[in-house]
């Protein structure tokens, strides 16, 4: 009986001497709380992207408006034919929307760590 004593006695000793002691006090709920943070900010990247997408088709659609409205210009301005430049607003138009769908695609569909 003495030696489960002193057996119990030697494990809680290692016990003690082999808690891991935390470098601050409040460790543990700092990391919690920068947990919760990071989810409330996946979150918001995920419900910007969604905007960010309406955003787009607006602008798609409004472009191909102005586009097909451009199209049909027939005057000139300070010499210079409309439809020409009507052409450079076509195009940057054009390189407007791809690149902001080539930047969408990337943050929708981007590796989730």
């Amino acid at each position: 009986m003495e030696q489960f004593k002193e057996d119990d006695k030697l494990v809680k000793d290692l016990m003690k001497h082999s808690a891991l002691k935390m470098p601050f006090e409040d460790f543990e709920d700092r990391m919690m709380d920068k947990i919760y943070e990071e989810k409330q900010q996946r979150y918001s990247v995920q419900k910007s992207t969604r905007i960010a997408w309406l955003f787009f088709f607006l602008g798609l659609f409004f472009g191909l408006l102005i586009t097909s409205l451009t199209s049909t210009l027939d005057y000139q301005f300070a010499g210079i034919p409309l439809k020409k430049l009507a052409y450079l607003l076509q195009i940057g138009i054009a390189l407007v929307l791809l690149f902001q769908f080539d930047w969408l695609l990337n943050l929708t569909f981007q590796k989730k760590d």
